[in-house]
């Protein structure tokens, strides 16, 4: 069964990329893998309260996922993973030769996020010509029009 990888991490843009791999995977049959990638600093016994707050965080915000995708109808996996972004997804998508692509919003939560592409964004874009084996999504984060147009 062909895949759909959704990066997630509550932004607009995530949501958006979460309502696009819906209606893909509707067209096409595929299966949907959520993951969030928790980035943890370089000096993680000091941020473990942190990392344990979010990886919480991260799991009733699939909690809310996975009831959207009951209502759709269309087979969801969730992952909390660890590290950096692009990396973490991409590693995925290798792993699993069943991932078609990978979806991602342009930007996160970060600062600028109006204005450029996110650094994971851009970073996992340039998986692509480093040889990563599936197709980049890459999804607005203002408003769901585009989503009338596919």
């Amino acid at each position: 069964m062909k895949k759909i990888l959704v990066g997630l991490d509550g932004s607009n843009a995530s949501m958006n990329a979460l309502n696009y791999a819906i209606k893909l995977a509707k067209g096409i049959g595929a299966e949907v893998i959520g993951v969030t990638v928790i980035n943890e600093p370089l000096y993680k016994e000091y941020y473990a309260d942190i990392s344990a707050k979010l990886k919480v965080e991260a799991e009733a915000f699939f909690e809310k996922v996975k009831e959207k995708f009951q209502v759709e109808g269309i087979k969801i996996s969730t992952e909390i993973a660890s590290g950096i972004p692009d990396e973490v997804l991409a590693e995925i998508a290798k792993k699993d030769k069943e991932i078609a692509m990978i979806v991602v919003g342009a930007s996160g939560k970060g600062r600028g996020s109006r204005i450029f592409a996110g650094s994971n964004t851009v970073a996992l874009v340039n998986q692509v010509a480093a040889g990563l084996p599936c197709a980049v999504v890459v999804v607005t984060g203002e408003g769901e029009e585009f989503l009338q147009r596919i």
